[in-house]
């Protein structure tokens, strides 16, 4: 295969600027990764946020307050549909109607709105997957002497299930370029487009790009460089997309990967030609639209290894399908199912996003270099380092979308790992209590998450408000999972090099976790949802911690509200709505301490 020749443009360039505290309040919402699991968490979030009324403003909602969103992985799939949803589908369409709990009926949970959210995680079944395998195909993706084509699998496959199906993705799979071709960038507003892109570019117009909604808060995608993809626990440097630019702000551990700022995000990945003909800009060649499918994937790749690990579970089913859509003969079947093997026996390393990378402040020397993006939840899974690397953000809500249970080992309150990371410790193999990192050095990758002091116990302060919150005041251990796990914390920041963080800045976090909720449970009156949560729940005790830490729960609802993000990428529209009512309520019932944020 050969590609056409690249356009060449001009870029605007953003030199990173290190953050420091705002005098007045900046506002932010943090969806975590965790999958489908974490898509739900989020719509439901969303849609609580999207109606209850603001403080001292009934006019407005409370999502109308927020400036930014900051996603990662699943939380991703959620936050770029919200933001860039098309004129022709409404946010009604897109969100659930939050219901009291004691008005949910099996059939309502059952059923799922043609437009909205929650199906895309029905999108992972054998028929949609057929379809997606059905259009590798014809591009001759398992053409074994073809190129090879793996590192596109996940990005055709973000776009073919999570974006097509809300107008968000369209793309040629052409054999004359080794690539997939999305039809279009993407970019802030029309306006936006025209004062800072078609001035010095005039083939492009905001016909070329995706626009974000009107009014929508800020978005922030996260993912990361790899320094050396083909190495397994190779460090990782933070990168964060937005609608105006992406780029690296920091700089790698061993400083091998230098980053500096952003570039117009219609040239992130672009080859460097050289300087631009005025301050801050770049020339660079582009052979393929960056586009959403691209900052969706990255953000999620850890999800690539997974679909494929769900593909080999049901191969005969899946390639019986592809036969009978596309109507491949015996002789095409057996081919695809052997590529099909093949691909699920690739090394994680051969499936991740590649892209080719440039530091913005080597625009007179052009260093064009090939690197790994992998899963934003691989290195921060909240997305409060990318938020607080890119703006002055200090009130958040941190939705903690996790799998893990809040529990208690001995004295010590277990949370999912990506808590204590960002305090710079982290939960030992041998149990006990969190242990520190010692400050950040290149020996310990994952020290390099860390943004908050931990220096007055911070951690073990939101480990156990978080747990009497869930309890309903403290030493009532036996009543865990009884309410809302959310806590209201002043936190200050830490230098942070890789992710261009400034010490001494102050910030307000309401910490919302999802737990097991048994005060939104008893509510529930329809007997078939409460056999199924019971059944869902039945490796649980009554406060949510396991019975059998290799066991589950069983039917539509296995594992309520803790969905296990590997085993169940695909959830029926009952888990889903179930979860995303959850969801909703919890933001209702902690509306003040939202609206305190606020005020």
């Amino acid at each position: 295969m050969t590609s056409s020749p690249p356009d060449t443009y001009e870029a605007n360039l953003y030199p990173a600027v290190k953050q420091q505290a705002s005098t007045i309040p900046v506002t932010a919402v943090c969806l975590s990764g965790g999958g489908s699991r974490a898509l739900t968490c989020a719509l439901g979030q969303l849609s609580a946020l999207n109606r209850l009324a603001a403080p001292n403003n009934s006019s407005e909602t409370l999502l109308s307050q927020f400036q930014c969103i900051s996603s990662v992985s699943g939380g991703t799939w959620a936050s770029v549909v919200y933001t860039f949803l098309p004129p022709n589908v409404s946010d009604s369409d897109l969100l659930i109607t939050p219901t009291p709990p004691g008005a949910l009926t099996s059939a309502a949970m059952a059923t799922m709105g043609s437009q909205c959210l929650g199906l895309v995680p029905q999108q992972f079944n054998v028929s949609a997957i057929a379809d997606y395998l059905g259009v590798l195909w014809k591009w001759g993706f398992f053409d074994p002497l073809g190129p090879d084509l793996r590192n596109w699998f996940w990005i055709a496959g973000v776009g073919e299930l999570i974006l097509k199906p809300f107008g968000l993705y369209n793309a040629a799979y052409s054999s004359n370029a080794p690539y997939l071709l999305p039809d279009r960038f993407f970019s802030l507003s029309p306006d936006y487009i025209q004062q800072n892109i078609t001035s010095e570019n005039p083939t492009l117009t905001p016909a070329s790009f995706y626009t974000a909604k009107p009014n929508r808060p800020t978005l922030i995608v996260n993912t990361n460089l790899i320094e050396s993809f083909t190495e397994a626990d190779s460090p990782q440097v933070p990168v964060q997309a937005t609608a105006r630019a992406t780029g690296v702000p920091g700089e790698s551990p061993d400083k091998t990967i230098v980053g500096g700022g952003s570039v117009e995000s219609f040239a992130f990945t672009s080859t460097l030609a050289g300087a631009g003909t005025s301050p801050q800009t770049a020339v660079v060649n582009v052979s393929r639209c960056y586009s959403l499918c691209d900052i969706t994937g990255c953000s999620s790749a850890f999800f690539a290894e997974l679909l494929l690990q769900y593909i080999n579970v049901a191969i005969d089913d899946v390639v019986a399908e592809v036969v009978r859509k596309f109507h491949l003969s015996t002789w095409a079947a057996g081919l695809l199912k052997a590529a099909l093997q093949l691909l699920i026996d690739s090394d994680a390393a051969e499936v991740v996003p590649q892209y080719n990378y440039w530091p913005i402040g080597q625009v007179s020397q052009p260093q064009n270099a090939t690197r790994g993006f992998s899963d934003g939840g691989s290195f921060d899974n909240t997305g409060i380092l990318g938020l607080l690397a890119q703006t002055n953000a200090n009130r958040i809500v941190a939705f903690i979308n996790s799998e893990t249970p809040l529990g208690m080992a001995g004295s010590q309150v277990v949370v999912d790992v990506c808590l204590p990371l960002l305090f710079g410790s982290y939960y030992p193999a041998s149990g006990g209590p969190y242990v520190s990192y010692g400050g950040m050095s290149p020996q310990q990758p994952l020290s390099y998450v860390q943004v908050f002091s931990n220096a007055n116990n911070e951690l073990d302060a939101l480990c156990l408000g978080l747990y009497n919150a869930s309890c309903g005041g403290a030493n009532q251990d036996s009543s865990l999972g009884t309410y809302t796990a959310a806590f209201t914390q002043t936190l200050v920041t830490v230098d942070n090099p890789v992710a261009n963080i400034a010490a001494g800045r102050e910030v307000t976090v309401v910490w919302v976790y999802n737990n097991r909720v048994n005060s939104w449970e008893k509510q529930i009156t329809d007997t078939s949802l409460l056999t199924d949560l019971k059944n869902g729940q039945s490796n649980e005790n009554y406060n949510g911690t396991l019975i059998n830490s290799s066991g589950s729960g069983i039917g539509p609802l296995a594992n309520f509200p803790n969905y296990y993000t590997v085993e169940q990428i695909y959830l029926p529209p009952e888990a889903v709505n179930m979860l995303a009512q959850l969801s909703a309520w919890n933001v209702e019932e902690i509306q003040a301490q939202i609206g305190a944020l606020l005020s």
